[in-house]
């Protein structure tokens, strides 16, 4: 009885020193082989990091394992859209109103030996008749679009023209092909509306 104790303590020491030896080189081979697979894996992410520009896979090139970290790279091989073609132009639109219309007309005092002259101005949509006594004098301007003492005056006016007789006479071409007509004394007294004149 003794001696089969002493026998099972005699095994025990080594079967002790079995177990360790086995895990030791286990050990030692599971790293190795980590290490492999692992440099294999970081050598076909860096590939990729390479083809794509970016540095995605460089830690596992040192041989640093990752995992299943790799699949990181899905969308470094995406591919890029292509260019769009370029849209036809459209067709033109239709032609925009006319700009604003400015016109002016002058005509001298008939028999006057100072050089006095009458003109006809449109601009900013708005027609004036004005009188100076010479050529290089001021001028006294005459609105007539005013309502109330010209009344009649069509806005769509584009052309204007001035004629000095027993009274002074100024007529409107609008922008539709229609002539208005107004007068005023020569004192440039203007009481008379607009009238329409036949088209020409």
């Amino acid at each position: 009885m003794g001696s089969v104790v002493r026998a099972g303590r005699r095994l025990w020491p080594a079967a002790g020193l079995a177990v360790p030896l086995v895990l030791l080189l286990g050990g030692v081979s599971a790293p190795v082989a980590a290490a492999d697979a692992a440099g294999a894996q970081g050598a076909a992410v860096a590939e990729v990091a390479e083809v794509c520009g970016k540095k995605t896979g460089v830690a596992a090139a040192k041989g640093k394992p990752k995992g299943a970290a790799g699949a990181r790279g899905t969308a470094c091989t995406a591919q890029r859209g292509g260019t769009k073609p370029k849209a036809e132009r459209g067709p033109a639109g239709p032609q925009g109103p006319p700009g604003p219309c400015v016109d002016i007309d002058t005509v001298g005092v008939p028999g006057s030996m100072s050089g006095a002259e009458y003109s006809a101005a449109l601009t900013r949509g708005r027609t004036y008749v004005g009188y100076r006594s010479a050529p290089t004098g001021a001028y006294a301007w005459k609105d007539l679009t005013n309502y109330r003492q010209t009344p009649g005056y069509p806005r769509n006016a584009c052309g204007v023209s001035v004629k000095v007789a027993d009274r002074v006479y100024v007529k409107v071409l609008t922008t539709a092909g229609t002539v208005f007509e107004t007068s005023c004394t020569l004192t440039l007294t203007c009481t008379l509306g607009w009238a329409a004149v036949i088209n020409p």
